[in-house]
């Protein structure tokens, strides 16, 4: 547990693999020594990480800094938070003071508690990767298909562009 407590300290995004499905981005925080992730349940403006809640476990690769390589492999188990319990409430503060980016600030945790699940990865133990123990497997896949889109086309350029190369002597 202390192999995989320093990997997560050195990543603020992890992939996450369950059910067989290809991996996933998700940004986490670690709250009390757990490690939590925000999933949204209603097809919301959360991170979409479908069934994530009812699989019972789920593989999470730590990448590394250049996000070319990875740090480790670990499995982990999954567990729901009740909303609005304690445990709910501390990890929702926590989550909230990470989240980037964030709208609506007023009205976030209202929003979590009815349109999103949050997850504990509790560690199984099992670190199935690690440095200097890699699997051969290629991890290069095509982009997923997403809503996430560009705000639309660059902006027109109103100044008429250098043609020539200026002297630089």
């Amino acid at each position: 547990m202390a192999e995989i407590a320093g990997v997560m300290k050195k990543a603020g995004l992890v992939w996450l693999a369950w059910d067989g499905r290809r991996p996933v981005p998700a940004w986490f925080a670690t709250v009390e020594g757990q490690y939590v992730v925000l999933a949204d349940s209603a097809d919301g403006a959360e991170q979409p990480l479908p069934g994530l809640a009812a699989a019972p476990a789920v593989e999470v690769v730590v990448p590394a800094k250049p996000a070319t390589s990875r740090l480790a492999s670990w499995k982990a188990s999954v567990r729901r938070l009740e909303p609005g319990s304690d445990e709910w409430t501390a990890a929702a503060q926590v989550l909230r003071s990470e989240r980037l980016n964030a709208a609506e600030l007023d009205t976030q945790l209202e929003r979590w508690r009815n349109e999103a699940d949050i997850l504990v990865l509790d560690p199984t133990g099992e670190i199935s990767e690690t440095a200097g123990r890699y699997d051969a497997a290629p991890r290069a896949e095509a982009p997923v298909p997403t809503r996430a889109t560009t705000r639309g086309k660059p902006p027109m350029t109103l100044h008429r562009p250098v043609r020539r190369r200026p002297k630089l002597s």
